[in-house]
């Protein structure tokens, strides 16, 4: 799936590592943290990535707002 469909607090593997994502930036980059380090890493909204877990920030959201159930 691309970068730019995740949601805070989703869990994606890439890399060999499994990261979290934090945050967005405003031109669509998606912030992410490595669980095993902390290390950050920012990603294209382009980039594709194989999500694990998904955010638990949908369950708060109204439903207008959630684009895509993945």
């Amino acid at each position: 799936m691309p970068a730019r469909n995740l949601l805070a607090g989703a869990r994606i593997r890439g890399d060999g590592f499994a990261y979290t994502v934090v945050n967005r930036e405003v031109n669509g980059s998606v912030i992410v943290r490595r669980e095993r380090d902390g290390a950050w890493a920012r990603l294209r909204p382009a980039d594709r990535v194989v999500r694990t877990a998904r955010s638990k920030m949908r369950d708060f959201m109204p439903p207008a707002m959630v684009r895509r159930s993945y």
